[in-house]
């Protein structure tokens, strides 16, 4: 164990407040990523075999996830900004 100390309040200002943020909106975009990766790559399979209309699923798809990933990169650079 880490010791006997109790957790400390979730206030407003304090470090775990502060992590938690960052953590959730971790696992938020992580879950993102995940579903529209899932979903364009199922589209591409459908494609594949000839589902008729898949092409446009993957185009959306793609499109959504990488204005995702540019959303998130842009977040970090912000971040690091912020941090100097």
């Amino acid at each position: 164990m880490h010791g006997d100390r109790s957790m400390e309040p979730l206030a407003p200002g304090t470090v775990q407040r502060g992590q938690l943020r960052s953590r959730v909106s971790d696992i938020a975009w992580t879950s993102l990523f995940v579903i529209l990766g899932a979903w364009a790559l199922l589209a591409a399979v459908g494609a594949a075999v000839g589902v008729a209309g898949s092409w446009t699923y993957v185009a959306v798809a793609s499109a959504l996830l990488f204005m995702a990933l540019v959303a998130r990169a842009s977040m970090f650079r912000d971040r690091g900004r912020r941090r100097l």
